[in-house]
């Protein structure tokens, strides 16, 4: 019997690298969305540490775990669609670790 596919991005990530690590790289990508969403354009890794009071060393080592996880620089892509989204929904980034991968991989 095969294993179902991730339908999530919090569901891919605890594939990946388990529970624990799969849910911190997954509210990296929440707390990278609502900085973005806040300033209101794409951030950079200095700007997320500096909007959550983190030192640039912390923001560098999520940086690395999500990059291990996904592949990607940044959760900047994954940020500009849950943006859009919560936008066309009006509730902020509620729900973010619910969106359906082929939301955020297109």
């Amino acid at each position: 019997m095969s294993k179902r596919q991730p339908r999530t991005l919090l569901e891919l990530a605890i594939s990946k690298v388990g529970v624990l690590k799969g849910a911190r790289v997954c509210a990296f990508v929440c707390q990278w969305t609502m900085a973005a969403q806040a300033i209101g354009r794409p951030i950079t890794i200095e700007e997320y540490a500096e909007w959550w009071s983190e030192s640039e060393r912390t923001a560098y080592r999520h940086q690395a775990e999500f990059r291990r996880v996904f592949g990607l620089p940044t959760p900047q892509v994954f940020a500009d669609q849950a943006i859009v989204r919560s936008e066309a929904l009006t509730r902020g980034v509620v729900g973010l670790g619910n969106l359906p991968l082929d939301v955020v991989m297109a």
